[in-house]
């Protein structure tokens, strides 16, 4: 039996990777394959869980990044509206507490752009949700990174945000 929470964190992790692994299963559905993997990649870079570097489901990717370390979920089928509501959904379960960033990004060929920004205490993680239009092959991508420092833009607006070029 696994007696300590990270143990039990580590387990369900690790179901949730094979879960993503598996052979299509009856009830799998992009929302909740989305919700699962944004959850892997946040328990990843925020706690150092065991997820591997590229784990491909039904409907879901999740790639990990070592140098810089990130976590990119991507979503390729579903209504973008309901996973993003998944993701956003992953992301209220969370210990950090994300919230939106005040300042806003150009969603460019995206429908929207949103960067999510844990409370400001101690180490500072954002996750970029890119929720495409209907109708396109890339679904949602969200990427989870811990910066060094807080980045100003969660708590001050400083206007329309356009994402690196590449």
């Amino acid at each position: 039996m696994l007696g300590q929470s990270g143990d039990m964190r580590r387990f369900l992790l690790a179901a949730a990777a094979v879960s993503l692994a598996a052979p299509a299963a009856a009830q799998a559905d992009p929302q909740s394959e989305a919700r699962s993997a944004v959850g892997a990649c946040v328990s990843a870079i925020a706690d150092g869980a065991p997820v591997p570097d590229q784990i491909k489901g039904d409907f879901v990717e999740i790639r990990r990044e070592r140098e810089p370390a990130t976590c990119t979920v991507t979503v390729t089928s579903g209504e973008p509206a309901a996973i993003r509501a998944g993701v956003l959904d992953a992301l209220a379960k969370r210990k950090e507490r994300f919230s939106p960033a005040k300042t806003r990004w150009d969603p460019g060929a995206f429908a929207s752009r949103e960067a999510f920004c844990n409370m400001p205490a101690g180490r500072s993680f954002n996750v970029v949700v890119s929720t495409a239009k209907p109708g396109e092959p890339l679904v949602l991508t969200a990427t989870v990174l811990e910066t060094k420092e807080r980045d100003a833009r969660c708590d001050r607006d400083q206007g329309l945000q356009k994402p690196p070029a590449g």
